[in-house]
C-alpha cells in the first residue's frame, strides 16, 4: 500500500510524473521546469533537456516515453517535443501552431494565426486578433502569457491578461485595459447611472453652455460634447470611458 501511495504521488506540485529531469543549464535534477525556475537564478529551456531518471528504479538515460531498465511509463500523457509528462488527465495537446502543449481539449481550442495562440471555439468568430498577442507579458504583473499555466482572460479589444490579474484589476475598481484602456467589462449599467446623476445635477448657468472635444476610449471616435464635471459621455457609444483632448471650452 505504502508502494502505491508513493507511485500517486510521484512527481510535484506541478505535474505528476515518473521521471526527474537532468537540466542542461546548470546539469542539476529537478523534476519540472517550474521547479527548476524556482530555485534558481536563470530558466531552463525545456526543449533542450536530453537526459532524466526514472523515480522507479533510478536509471539515468535519455528523454523518451518509458523506462529502458523497468519499462515504466514516464506519464500517461507524453510529448517528446515539449520533454513533458504528466500522470493527471488534463485534456493536454500538443499544438503545432503554439510551439507547446495546452491543456482543456483540442477539440474546444483553435489556433489563431494573427494572434498566435490558441482560443475557445466559442469565440472563433468574434475575438478581435491582435498580431502576436501572447508573445507579450501580462500588463499588470508582467509575467509570460504564452507558455503560462495560469489561465487568461480575453477582453473585447483582443489584449489579454492573466485571470487573477483580471480579478485584481476589477477589485481595485479598475475597469479598463493597462495596455489600450478600452472598457473590459460590460459598463452599461455604470453609465445609465452616470447618465441619471447627470440629470439631477446639472451644471452652474456658467458652464452649463460649454463643451468640449473627447475622445472616446471604447469606440476610438472624437466628438464635441456637453462639458459635465461627473463625466464626458461619448456621442457615438454612449460610454463615460473618454478624455478631453483639448485645453479650451466651447460655448453655445
Amino acid at each position: 500500500m505504502a508502494a502505491g501511495l508513493e507511485e500517486e504521488r510521484a512527481g510535484c506540485q506541478h505535474y505528476r510524473r515518473k521521471a526527474r529531469f537532468v537540466t542542461p543549464c546548470c546539469n542539476k535534477i529537478y523534476t519540472c521546469r517550474f521547479c527548476h525556475d524556482e530555485n534558481e537564478t536563470h530558466t531552463l529551456n525545456r526543449k533542450e533537456v536530453s537526459e532524466l531518471i526514472c523515480t522507479k528504479c533510478l536509471k539515468r538515460q535519455k528523454v523518451q516515453l518509458q523506462c529502458e531498465d523497468c519499462s515504466t511509463r514516464f506519464g500517461n500523457y507524453t510529448c517528446l517535443e515539449c520533454k513533458l509528462f504528466d500522470d493527471e488527465d488534463k485534456q493536454q495537446y500538443h499544438c503545432d501552431g503554439c510551439g507547446i502543449c495546452r491543456i482543456g481539449g483540442r477539440e474546444k481550442f483553435f489556433h489563431c494565426q494573427k494572434c498566435n495562440m490558441c482560443f475557445p471555439v466559442k469565440t472563433q468568430d468574434r475575438h478581435k486578433c491582435v498580431e502576436n498577442v501572447s508573445q507579450s507579458h501580462c500588463p499588470v504583473c508582467l509575467e509570460d502569457i504564452h507558455t503560462s499555466r495560469i489561465p487568461c482572460y480575453i477582453p473585447d479589444c483582443g489584449h489579454l491578461l492573466h485571470r487573477p490579474c483580471f480579478d485584481a484589476l476589477l477589485h481595485s475598481s479598475h475597469y479598463t485595459c493597462p495596455s489600450c484602456q478600452t472598457s473590459i467589462i460590460d459598463m452599461t449599467q455604470l453609465w445609465k447611472f452616470l447618465d441619471n446623476e447627470i440629470a439631477v445635477n446639472p451644471m452652474p448657468p456658467e458652464f452649463s453652455n460649454h463643451k468640449v472635444d473627447i475622445l472616446c476610449k471604447d469606440c476610438h471616435k472624437y466628438s464635441i460634447v456637453k462639458f459635465h464635471d461627473i463625466g464626458l459621455k461619448c456621442v457615438y457609444c454612449g460610454s463615460y470611458n473618454s478624455c478631453r483632448t483639448k485645453s479650451f471650452f466651447y460655448s453655445s
